[in-house]
């Protein structure tokens, strides 16, 4: 009786295989593989024969280690860095200190348990650093 999940190894790193067929590639494995196509080591025909992937799987790698939630490698530079929580101080009575705008004029970011609603002016990098600590 074969016992699941199966592992074989490509490149050194345990790769699970499912009943099904399917396998699970570990973000530490597609961070492996992105450094060794950047610096060329290795070339995507490669990994796509190794793997037994296609080239689109490994491109996908790729992309997302460089923009996913994959974390960082040295060779990749790691997002700036933002504090997880913030402090929100609420008096008696909220009153905004400048008129909100239009309902079109806004950023409404909707989360499994919470919303949030921001002015269309709200600073970029601000948004970016909040959604960041939002995914975590």
């Amino acid at each position: 009786m074969n016992e699941y999940p199966k592992i074989r190894n490509h490149y050194g790193f345990p790769i699970e295989i499912h009943p099904d067929g399917r396998r699970v590639w570990p973000p530490s494995f597609k961070r492996f593989v992105r450094e060794q196509i950047e610096t060329g080591v290795l070339t995507v025909e490669q990994v796509t024969k190794e793997c037994h992937v296609s080239k689109s799987l490994v491109y996908k790698w790729r992309y997302d280690v460089a923009h996913g939630p994959i974390a960082q490698s040295p060779l990749i530079p790691a997002p700036e860095e933002s504090p997880m929580f913030a402090e929100v101080v609420l008096g008696a009575e909220v009153v905004p200190s400048v008129p909100l705008p239009d309902a079109a004029e806004k950023i409404l970011l909707r989360g499994q348990t919470v919303d949030l609603t921001l002015p269309a002016n709200y600073p970029v990098a601000d948004l970016i650093r909040l959604v960041r600590a939002l995914e975590r």
